[in-house]
């Protein structure tokens, strides 16, 4: 077997990067086409391919990676790969350094990256290296997501766009509960027995009040009863699953205009505010982490994804997954939550395309090594067919599962955007009422704007007054409207 050669440390420069804001360029650069024939994705068998990979990831992904590429290196002995790993919090900045000089063939791209490098063309179109079955093999988001019209300087699928990335891997971010915790209470009659099937329901998400209640008697018995000044029902909420179960948004559709100062979005704030101060049942600060919290059992609810489920499985947490809360007093809502995904990017320098790209169908699309992945419990299959697949990844009994939350369905749910599909696989019938969105920088060309809101509702929360809300974010529109201004410039979009 032939070892993968690893540069542990990535090229350092002799400059400085500033890359805090997320962007970079200043507009479109180089060709405006973006593709290649579709022979020049086909693997020459006479030509030897020496090809490099630059990620990021803990040793266990690291360690991962690396044996999966040994063996697709066994399986194709004419491309050679060598891998550069960096530390997550210097590998954008260490990427960027690089367009000066030798990019990587094939490195991963944060989707919230995507349309900066995408617009400014410095990714390779992959469309012409593919077929109609390896499109239709992924989910349709995956699909969506990475696909960008670079004349229209449009996100997602349309007449006119090209394919630019593949999935890493697709991450759905949700909420879970302690089953033990919820069990206790019923035993001891401080909830309901139909309480705790609401919680049990992969189907159908609680409102936030039933939500809000329950978490009231959750914090008045393991917080109060049982004198633990540690404890809160869940150590923080997810602003951007708030907002979207609200029916309500950042920006519109194009990311062109603010809309932070709708009813909706007010009402969400002024719904995380309440279960601060009203409920005291959300911390306002704390010094622990909410895995720590939850691990602790000073916390019944807490966030997850899949990529913890090897670390719960081995605390052995007995949890399950929990569809977001939704304002059941809105007739528009529905269960929404974000997506994260890491896309796998050829640079459009490179060298060796058809290498590049073989490496990256391997990493994204091959049947094995997705087995491998999700038996290790590190992602949801990318293939639909095979997160869907009852006799495999949604079996009760296939042992390769042997990690996962009984009702890993519900990450299924999520990725399937209120498609129906994880329900229609599952035999169940009913209206799908849970989905899932990319998260909400995906959309602009930087991510100042996240940045600075997320400053501004901080103080928010800290208001004494909640009446106060409505006129403070009111006051803040045209700031947020000044940043998304800014960011549609950046690619010469004028906004009207």
């Amino acid at each position: 077997m032939r070892r993968t050669g690893k540069l542990l440390m990535a090229i350092f420069f002799g400059f400085n990067l500033i890359f805090a804001s997320g962007c970079f360029f200043t507009g479109s650069q180089g060709s405006g086409d973006d593709n290649i024939e579709a022979s020049d994705f086909t693997l020459d068998p006479a030509r030897e391919y020496k090809i490099e990979f630059m990620m990021w990831g803990a040793k266990d992904e690291v360690d991962n990676y690396t044996a999966l590429i040994d063996k697709f290196m066994d399986e194709n002995e004419n491309i050679t790969v060598s891998i550069t790993t960096q530390d997550s919090t210097q590998y954008m900045s260490t990427l960027t350094g690089r367009l000066s000089g030798t990019m990587p063939d094939l490195f991963y791209l944060p989707e919230y990256e995507f349309r900066p490098w995408v617009d400014s063309g410095r990714l390779l179109s992959i469309s012409n290296g593919f077929t109609e079955e390896e499109y239709s093999s992924l989910w349709a988001t995956a699909v969506d997501w990475y696909s960008y019209n670079r004349a229209k300087k449009t996100l997602g699928v349309s007449e006119g766009s090209d394919l630019y990335c593949l999935p890493k891997d697709i991450g759905p971010w949700t909420l879970m509960y302690n089953v033990d915790m919820v069990e206790e209470m019923v035993r001891n009659g401080k909830l309901t027995q139909g309480e705790a099937d609401l919680l049990a329901d992969s189907d159908n998400a609680l409102t936030w009040k039933q939500f809000t209640d329950i978490c009231v008697k959750i914090q008045s018995y393991f917080g109060m009863e049982k004198n633990n000044d540690k404890f809160y029902a869940i150590p923080y909420y997810e602003l951007s699953s708030a907002i979207w179960s609200n029916n309500a948004d950042y920006f519109d559709e194009n990311a062109m205009h603010s809309t932070i100062s709708s009813d909706e979005f007010c009402e969400t704030i002024e719904w995380l505010w309440d279960l601060m101060y009203t409920y005291k049942v959300v911390p306002k600060s704390t010094g622990d982490s909410a895995q720590n919290m939850f691990l602790a059992r000073n916390a019944a609810f807490c966030w997850v994804g899949p990529y913890l489920t090897p670390m719960y499985h081995q605390q052995k947490m007995n949890y399950r997954l929990l569809p977001v809360p939704y304002n059941g007093e809105n007739a528009d809502a529905r269960s929404t939550t974000w997506i994260g995904t890491l896309g796998l990017a050829i640079s459009k320098s490179t060298k060796s395309p058809a290498a590049a790209l073989a490496l990256m169908k391997y990493l994204s699309l091959n049947e094995s090594a997705q087995k491998d992945f999700y038996a290790r419990g590190q992602l949801i299959p990318n293939l639909k067919s095979m997160a869907l697949d009852t006799q495999t990844f949604l079996s009760e009994k296939d042992d390769s599962v042997a990690l996962w939350p009984q009702n890993r369905s519900v990450y299924c749910d999520i990725v399937d955007g209120f498609g129906g599909d994880t329900k229609a696989a599952l035999g169940k019938a009913g209206g799908d009422k849970i989905g899932g969105k990319v998260r909400p920088h995906y959309h602009t060309f930087e991510n100042s704007w996240l940045t600075a809101l997320n400053t501004e509702i901080a103080d928010i929360y800290a208001l004494k007054d909640k009446a106060d809300i409505r006129a403070r974010l009111k006051a803040y529109d045209p700031k947020m409207q000044s940043y998304l201004d800014h960011s549609n410039q950046i690619a010469g979009i004028i906004v009207e």
